[in-house]
């Protein structure tokens, strides 16, 4: 791993400025133009050769590079995220995402020309995770049609290699009446709020049954206009989550029952539009494991996972589905249990030590693509891992 450090040390000056560019000026999903515009600068003056505008994203890319042009040979990619949360910023450290991504490609190129390995690598931009989808779409275009296997690292409270993660429906509920005022005759009127209420009275029962590997949580986006109006129109806004695709279907059948029953016992209309959904990590123990033994090498031992641990979601689930890949995580906050998606969180993402550790998880995905494209064993295990999963 020395080896792999010391390269990483090379480029430290460059990564720290983008890293810290992107933390001081953060860009929700589908508008990260800036950030979005440094790492493919970066990666254009290392000699990637960039392709813009992936799958009609605007802020998505494609950074090629490699020592041969031949296409029997596979293409090994490092994933970046580099969106900010609305009205948080880097509450998730997504600038530490977008730099290991950039420390594991600029160290896998150096060390691919150096020894002259035939390989070829691939950075890609992947916006919006939160919430919006990005790598769903990208996955959709097909911008994954020529990556054989990726990996990609977030940040957390500790390091860890993929624990796996719940799939994800979410739904915007909303329940129609008929509006009349509330004093003078409010039994003309039919009250969508009492819809709303009956819904959430169903979704606390259905709490009481659900597996712990099962979610329902969310909020109410509108209980009416004015108080001394019968409201006409109410909304929540939902997510679901499931240990596979075949439970998050049975979920989202479950919440569209209780919608109905709330609404038929009010009298009121409803419709539930599903929005987004994201898919569940398709568990790779092959580059897991290599990920625990090059932290091995660097000293420290993590625990093994088996890929149902997780209760968050993300959208490169949606790409598990069609490479080998995997979701790792590395520490930030030195030893301190420090939520995602908080203040404390987004403080932590800027300092030398969350940086430090950006530049050693680059290091560690490097080793893990050098030993997919020097060990044919392991590139067999990690295809193999992935043909047999459970999808």
């Amino acid at each position: 791993m020395e080896k792999f450090l010391a390269i990483a040390a090379e480029a430290v000056p460059e990564i720290r400025k983008v890293s810290d560019f992107i933390h001081d000026h953060p860009e929700t999903g589908y508008k990260e133009f800036l950030a979005a515009e440094k790492l493919r600068n970066l990666l254009k003056s290392w000699g990637f050769r960039v392709e813009e505008n992936t799958c009609g994203l605007e802020t998505a890319f494609k950074a090629y590079a490699g020592t041969v042009a031949d296409a029997s040979v596979p293409v090994f990619c490092f994933m970046a995220e580099y969106d900010a949360l609305a009205g948080l910023g880097h509450g998730c450290g997504h600038n530490l995402i977008a730099s290991a991504a950039l420390f594991g490609a600029y160290v896998a190129k150096r060390i691919i020309e150096q020894e002259n390995l035939p390989a070829r690598i691939c950075c890609i931009g992947t916006p919006a995770e939160e919430g919006l989808g990005g790598k769903v779409k990208l996955v959709e275009g097909g911008a994954f049609r020529d990556i054989s296997a990726g990996v990609i690292a977030h940040p957390l409270d500790h390091t860890s290699p993929d624990f796996g993660c719940l799939s994800v429906a979410r739904a915007y509920i909303d329940f129609y009446g008929r509006a009349s005022h509330a004093a003078f005759a409010p039994e003309e009127g039919i009250n969508a709020l009492d819809a709303l209420t009956a819904f959430y009275d169903g979704i606390l029962e259905w709490k009481k049954s659900i597996t712990e590997r099962q979610r329902v949580h969310g909020i109410f986006t509108k209980g009416g206009d004015a108080a001394n109006i019968i409201p006409d129109h109410t909304q929540a806004f939902f997510y679901v989550r499931a240990g596979n695709e075949t439970e998050i279907a049975g979920m989202k059948r479950k919440l569209e029952s209780i919608a109905a029953e709330a609404a038929e016992k009010t009298r009121c209309r409803n419709t539930v539009n599903w929005v987004s959904a994201y898919k569940g990590m398709v568990f790779n123990k092959s580059l897991n494991d290599e990920y625990i033994r090059a932290w091995r090498d660097l000293g420290v031992e993590l625990s093994e996972t088996n890929g149902t641990e997780g209760r968050g979601s993300t959208d490169t689930g949606d790409v598990s589905y069609v490479i080998p890949c995997a979701h790792y995580y590395f520490g930030i906050t030195q030893g301190v249990s420090t939520p995602l998606h908080t203040v404390e969180f987004r403080e932590s993402a800027k300092t030398d030590a969350a940086f430090d550790a950006a530049l050693r998880t680059g290091s560690v995905m490097a080793r893990v693509c050098l030993c997919y494209f020097k060990d044919a064993s392991f590139r067999e295990s990690v295809r193999r891992d992935f043909m047999n999963a459970e999808k």
